[in-house]
């Protein structure tokens, strides 16, 4: 009877023990933004602990909010086994912010491992862009590269991870017929860093981009000098109107004078915001979840003839409205 007891009681210390160095074999990873983020832990699943040190909405990356980011996962950061980041564009200012707080605070070098710097000897499609399927799919394989560098004695389960990955790519990404006719027939003008997205996914029809390669003033002049010519773009489209299509990252006001000379010529147009990191809206927790809802934006808003602003913009405004409502049924 002892005997069974002392086998119990080390067999559940083995597993104590076990589940103890699972857990302490987690490998800790540091992303500069949100969308390396979501990809290391889609691919990294209970092998990795992931983090990222700069806000997922901000226009121009604040030094100060980062600053926050890092106070507060300091002990993490100190001791993190993998810091991994695009290269280039926004990532500039995160890498510099976390070098500099781990050499000030814990004396620590940091060796960033920079998705642009996978060469493609090692992965084919390897790439730091994301803004269309086939693009995300080299990202991810990006990612898992330099996962099972890091740790190659988890390879095989970032491997198998990367392919179930690659399956919800597909699955989420894959337009219907359908939608790919409804898409095809719409005009838009966007922003450049939302073309690509725009006309390789969606397949809609690109006007022009801006501030790339034409400017916001170049573009509001040539409304007002032929108006003529972008109201045959709307009329002959099925949607009836010219889509603005601004990036939330850039700063969603800023196509918004393009929006306004177009209405002042009597020309049918609606402006809205897509998203392009996670987190940058409520329930947007993933980059496909950011694909799901650009694409439904354009969707539900082709036979709205009155919403002149994406769902993000206007909940502000519904917020009042329903505020102003309940103040005067109080009054009463």
């Amino acid at each position: 009877m002892y005997e069974k007891k002392t086998i119990g009681i080390i067999l559940t210390l083995f597993l104590i023990c076990s589940m103890l160095i699972s857990g302490a074999s987690a490998l800790n990873v540091v992303t500069t933004m949100p969308n390396i983020w979501d990809v290391a832990q889609e691919i990294g699943g209970d092998k990795v602990t992931v983090i990222y040190v700069a806000p997922p909405t901000a226009v121009h990356i604040s030094s100060d909010t980062i600053d926050a980011i890092l106070q507060k996962n300091s002990d993490f950061i100190n001791t993190a086994d993998l810091f991994i980041g695009q290269g280039g564009g926004m990532d500039g200012t995160p890498i510099t912010k976390v070098t500099e707080f781990r050499k000030n605070n814990f004396g620590k070098d940091t060796d960033w491992k920079l998705m642009n710097e996978v060469p493609t000897s090692a992965v084919p499609n390897a790439t730091n862009v994301y803004d269309n399927p086939t693009s995300l799919i080299g990202y991810a394989q990006t990612i898992a590269y330099i996962l099972e560098t890091a740790d190659p004695a988890n390879a095989d389960t970032y491997a198998a991870n990367l392919e179930t990955y690659l399956k919800k790519i597909s699955t989420v990404t894959t337009l219907t017929a359908a939608e790919k006719e409804a898409l095809s027939d719409v005009p838009i003008i966007c922003q450049f860093r939302i073309k690509n997205q725009a006309e390789t996914w969606l397949g809609m029809n690109i006007i022009t981009s801006y501030p790339s390669p034409e400017t916001v003033q170049a573009i509001v002049d040539d409304i007002h000098a032929d108006p003529e010519k972008y109201l045959k773009i709307a009329e002959d489209a099925k949607c009836g109107k010219i889509f603005v299509v601004e990036n939330i990252v850039a700063g969603q006001d800023i196509g918004k004078s393009i929006h306004e000379a177009l209405t002042d010529e009597n020309i049918p147009c609606e402006r809205v915001v897509f998203l392009n990191l996670p987190k940058s809206a409520d329930g947007i927790d993933s980059i496909l979840d950011y694909y799901t809802y650009n694409k439904d934006l354009i969707l539900d808003s082709i036979n709205d003839d009155t919403q002149t602003q994406s769902p993000l913009a206007a909940e502000p405004i519904m917020g009042a409205l329903a505020c102003a409502v309940l103040f005067l049924t109080r009054r009463k």
